[in-house]
């Protein structure tokens, strides 16, 4: 995901919320949210720390894309190229430059690495 609002809108839609519920519980307008989730508008720090706060997600993330701890727990980009390839070739689909699917292989890998990294740890 590319910008701050790629990545509000994913968080928003991945808790199914709406627009209007989500400016609710922040207490904005709806026009607001909107203007955030298209870049047209960035939320002040105060704003930004409740939103990163509420979806349980890192200010930095939020904000510039990466997590500080990123390269601990990431695959080299030839690998992830190589299976997205291969995916997209045995389905038929085109994966590239969707921030949903970027978020959740993203999400995957993370969490794999995370898997294997408290497997060796037992070891």
């Amino acid at each position: 995901m590319k910008s701050f609002g790629e990545r509000l809108s994913y968080l928003r839609n991945k808790k199914g919320l709406s627009q209007e519920e989500l400016a609710k519980i922040f207490k904005i307008a709806k026009s607001t949210l909107g203007m955030y989730e298209t870049d047209k508008r960035e939320p002040n720090h105060e704003m930004t720390a409740k939103i990163a706060d509420y979806f349980d997600v890192k200010i930095g993330w939020l904000t510039t894309g990466k997590d500080e701890k990123e390269s601990e727990y990431t695959l080299p980009e030839e690998v992830v190229s190589k299976v997205i390839k291969e995916a997209e070739a045995h389905y038929g689909v085109s994966l590239r430059d969707d921030p949903v699917v970027e978020s959740a292989v993203r999400d995957l890998i993370n969490n794999l690495a995370k898997m294997k990294q408290s497997t060796q740890k037992n070891d």
